[in-house]
């Protein structure tokens, strides 16, 4: 075999740790946004805002690469929650502006908080040297299922 990771066996232990991985991932997710009172979807879609500051369906659709329609009917939920604002664009009269409202300010500060004191916890039993790997790591896995997924079979 020309690649480490393409023997079996390696292929293998990498499938079991990233199940294990996706498990962990889960649990935390869940008890860290289940106590805000949102889906793990709507978490995503605030923090997204929050980042941007102001933005529109389609850019939002695009990052969180979910079709448009779908996106409008929970940003339509999370404005009738008092958690998102939208106004109409003046340069765009067709185009609207999607921005935090008060209250979901508040919601993602709090899930903000929360996350990274679980993340600052879990660096703590990741070796210090180590730390920076880890991220790259992260990424560049990320990085690369969004790009399979993407790009057809041949």
């Amino acid at each position: 075999m020309h690649h480490l990771a393409t023997t079996k066996t390696n292929l293998r232990s990498f499938r079991k740790d990233l199940r294990a991985l996706e498990r962990e991932v889960g649990f935390s997710m869940a008890s860290d946004t289940g106590c805000c009172g949102i889906t793990l979807a709507q978490c995503h879609l605030l923090l997204e805002v929050e980042q941007r500051r102001r933005t529109n369906v389609t850019e939002l659709a695009g990052a969180l690469e979910l079709d448009k329609s779908t996106l409008s009917r929970t940003v339509d939920a999370m404005c009738r929650a008092g958690l998102l604002c939208r106004e109409i664009d003046p340069a765009s009269r067709r185009q609207q502006i999607i921005s935090l409202a008060d209250q979901g300010g508040a919601k993602a500060d709090s899930i903000n908080t929360t996350c990274d004191g679980t993340y600052r916890r879990l660096f703590d039993f990741i070796p210090a040297r180590k730390r920076a790997a880890v991220v790259e790591s992260i990424g560049i896995l990320a990085g690369a299922m969004r790009q399979m997924r993407n790009t057809p079979e041949a």
